[in-house]
């Protein structure tokens, strides 16, 4: 082995070093150019509120976040929901466009507690459980409302 390629060697491994360094550095996903970007904290509190069943009484698919997206002419790959969700309200920098995401969860909230209804009907035992449901997605429209109200008219603290 020559010099020039035991310089050569010596280079890689320092550069080598020097990446495991960065990664060490970055294992808690605190530095780098693939980090998420961070979205306002009002998008954090919805998907609290509204991604959940429990919360919301309505499952949000990574199919429905797709669809809704699509209605809106935006378009993202299929991905873990909180990912997908980020997405899709990564747009919203205008209360038309908040509006518009309002209006899209509230029609599939909508189709599902007609399938809710439907499953009462059908089924009058489970009409108590279904009923809560969409006692839970009312709340949840009314979460948006205020959410709105809030970020994005005069009458909020957060107006822009």
């Amino acid at each position: 082995m020559n010099m020039q390629d035991l310089n050569e060697l010596r280079s890689e491994f320092e550069q080598m070093q020097q990446q495991m360094l960065a990664d060490q550095n970055c294992a808690d996903g605190s530095c780098g150019l693939d980090a998420p970007e961070e979205y306002p904290d009002y998008l954090k509190a919805i998907y609290a509120e509204i991604m959940p069943p429990v919360k919301s009484g309505v499952y949000f698919s990574r199919w429905d976040l797709k669809r809704m997206a699509q209605q809106l002419d935006e378009s993202f790959a299929i991905d873990v929901r909180e990912r997908m969700f980020q997405k899709f309200m990564q747009w919203v920098a205008t209360p038309e466009d908040f509006r518009a995401v309002i209006e899209q969860f509230s029609q599939n909230m909508d189709l599902k507690c007609e399938i809710y209804k439907e499953y009462s009907e059908k089924y009058p035992s489970t009409k108590e459980i279904f009923d809560a449901k969409i006692a839970k997605v009312q709340n949840a429209k009314q979460y948006f409302e205020k959410v709105y109200k809030e970020f994005f008219t005069e009458e909020g603290s957060g107006a822009q």
